[in-house]
């Protein structure tokens, strides 16, 4: 296992608290802030990952190697904000808050974020109040998040 820092992450400024409209825009920045450097740092990924890279081997030969971003390293704030989650929500599971950390057993369906676009789509269409009762339940901020597509 070889590990990389590929680059260190702006840090937002703390919010205000003066007022909840200047708090809204100002997360909205750091949201779009932070998406411009994702967008950035792994832009070069995005064609090797597609189209291969030949790459020297530790064998001595060379290959075609499709390199691609495996994991990383977040905070329950950095899930939920890469998710676009509620804060007190499952980055993994559809558990309801109040039932986190209740029965281990229970087996709650694992969040299915192309099921979730596309439900999005087709409430847009119908009207806009629909949206909360479909993804209030499961806790799901509709707009952009890690797993949403991009269309370029």
């Amino acid at each position: 296992m070889s590990v990389l820092l590929v680059a260190l992450l702006l840090v937002p400024p703390k919010l205000t608290g003066k007022s909840s409209q200047a708090d809204e825009n100002l997360q909205q920045i750091n949201a779009d802030s932070l998406l411009a450097a994702f967008d950035l740092i792994l832009a070069p990924l995005h064609y090797v990952s597609h189209e291969g890279m030949v790459m020297n081997c530790a064998d001595g030969k060379t290959r075609l190697c499709f390199p691609i971003l495996s994991a990383w390293i977040a905070d329950h704030a950095e899930h939920t904000t890469l998710h676009g989650i509620c804060s007190k929500s499952c980055p993994k599971c559809e558990v309801l808050c109040n039932e986190l950390g209740g029965n281990p057993r229970e087996i709650y369906e694992v969040h299915d974020y192309t099921i979730y676009e596309e439900k999005a789509r087709q409430l847009e269409l119908r009207e806009a109040g629909s949206t909360w009762e479909y993804f209030g339940p499961v806790e799901v901020k509709i707009g952009w998040n890690v797993f949403t597509a991009r269309t370029e």
